[in-house]
């Protein structure tokens, strides 16, 4: 579980996530986001810290940014299409689940990442978008190999793919 916090009053359109040290590849290990999950106040009302959880409305006008090698290579995803539990009423949520959105081994630079809006949110308290990344932990080295092998890394002597 990630969570990105929005603090009361914000007037910025963008949110960067924290370093999240658990979803970095370094020296000891490659990580690769394989899925990505969001929930909403009707799916549970409070986050792993104890603050409220982002309102539908919030969910519905934000996107979200990956930074993947040295671009924003998955470029404002609308935030409700990641999420996978849905209500279809607020005051008696009937819940319904669909798969989780996946992605192919993605290295997720999570600092330059980032959620936005195309205006402020006017919240007058904190709430967090909060979600769940699916991830595989591979030792060091290991995706370079698997790029240099299907032609992917500049410079590499594999075959380029056309």
């Amino acid at each position: 579980m990630v969570e990105l916090i929005i603090p009361a009053l914000a007037t910025a359109t963008r949110f960067n996530f924290p370093d999240i040290p658990q979803l970095r590849s370094d020296v000891t290990k490659d990580i690769v986001v394989r899925g990505i999950e969001l929930y909403s106040v009707e799916s549970i009302p409070l986050s792993f810290n104890n603050n409220a959880v982002s309102l539908l409305l919030n969910i519905q006008r934000s996107s979200l940014t990956l930074y993947i090698e040295g671009e924003e290579s998955v470029f404002r995803i609308p935030l409700i299409k990641m999420m996978n539990i849905n209500s279809n009423n607020a005051a008696a949520p009937v819940l319904w689940f669909d798969e989780i959105n996946q992605f192919d081994n993605l290295q997720v630079d999570w600092t330059k990442s980032y959620i936005s809006t195309p205006v402020a949110y006017g919240n007058a308290a904190l709430f967090a978008f909060v979600l769940g990344i699916t991830y595989k932990r591979y030792a060091p080295g290991t995706m370079k190999r698997i790029k240099d092998e299907m032609g992917l890394n500049p410079g590499c002597d594999a075959p380029q793919m056309m």
